[in-house]
């Protein structure tokens, strides 16, 4: 019994470090650039931000989890061709099983987040997850979904973030050559630079 309250503890530990150091200390679109572009598009239409967000983070776990074991049983070597095509598959065909799913039990939602889905499914973000578990640091299959909800809920921050400067951008008296896209950029980079402060002690990625 006290095996396995040690073992519990340790996963969670585990779990609840990669969690955090993802969502709050190194966000793995900043790091990485992973969601970027989806991020861009999802900060036109802010009440979206955190549905697509909750949304991102079960297809990221549920990824990270069917890959778990695939990876464990073929290894990551095949990461140059195979390996990102095993993770589109599994993405793909949890997709299908979601829409499906949700269609038949939950109509109400699927009504309302039918338009996000595809979006939240096919991005590079849950992608990135899945190829960045196992291949780039070695972690359990705790950290693997500390990781994916971590990232996910460091996307959702970062976005919220974005629609919110973007939103105090539109300003009048801002030179017309600096609105729009050169603005964001470069309050992106702020944040980006901003949360570098806190990453010296950390590299999970």
């Amino acid at each position: 019994m006290s095996d396995l309250l040690q073992t519990i503890g340790t996963d969670l530990k585990e779990l609840l470090s990669f969690f955090v150091t993802v969502a709050l200390l190194q966000n793995i679109v900043l790091t990485t650039g992973f969601g970027s572009s989806v991020m861009l598009h999802v900060v036109r239409k802010p009440k979206n931000i955190w549905l697509l967000s909750a949304i991102m983070a079960v297809f990221s776990v549920l990824t990270v989890l069917i890959a778990y074991p695939l990876d464990k049983h073929f290894g990551t070597a095949m990461t140059n061709f195979w390996r990102p095509l095993m993770m589109v598959g599994i993405t793909a065909v949890l997709y299908i099983l979601g829409t499906l799913l949700l269609q038949r039990l939950f109509p109400t939602f699927y009504s309302r987040a039918s338009h996000l889905l595809p979006m939240a499914a096919f991005n590079n973000l849950v992608t990135g997850i899945a190829l960045v578990s196992n291949a780039h640091f070695s972690a359990g299959l705790s950290g693997n979904v500390g990781l994916a909800i971590g990232a996910c809920l460091g996307f959702g921050i970062l976005t919220w973030l974005t629609a919110e400067g973007i939103e105090r951008l539109d300003n009048p008296d801002m030179p017309e050559a600096f609105r729009g896209m050169p603005s964001t950029l470069v309050y992106i980079g702020l944040l980006a630079l901003a949360m570098m402060g806190f990453t010296s002690t950390f590299s999970f990625i």
